[in-house]
């Protein structure tokens, strides 16, 4: 956590062009329908890639976004030094999988019960 409160301010910029980012993502799937379960996935994509942390070594205290981290460390240390960032990666889409998947049933369970 030291590295995140250290580098606040460049955290702070990043974050506000992560949102701008994020909403133009979003703005990308105009012609799905907005209740679509494919746009969901999608927005949760964009937001895994945005917004996932990863620390910028193996054993850091620092933390930089993933998509910056997974591939500049592939190409300056090798594909198998970069295989923790994307341990964080695919933990960040399971949760966002899972996150969905919940809101799916909750969505269900809310269809069965009107249906009654």
């Amino acid at each position: 956590m030291e590295g995140i409160i250290q580098f606040l301010p460049f955290w702070a910029v990043y974050l506000v062009c992560a949102l701008v980012g994020y909403w133009c993502w979003n703005r990308i799937f105009f012609w799905l329908a907005a209740d679509s379960d494919v746009r969901r996935f999608l927005r949760m994509i964009g937001a895994v890639l945005l917004f996932t942390p990863a620390p910028i070594a193996q054993d850091s205290n620092y933390f930089a976004p993933v998509l910056v981290v997974l591939p500049f460390t592939a190409i300056s240390e090798g594909v198998n030094a970069a295989l923790y960032a994307l341990n964080w990666l695919l933990a960040a889409l399971c949760l966002g999988v899972l996150v969905l998947g919940m809101r799916q049933l909750l969505l269900w369970i809310r269809a069965r019960l009107q249906a009654e």
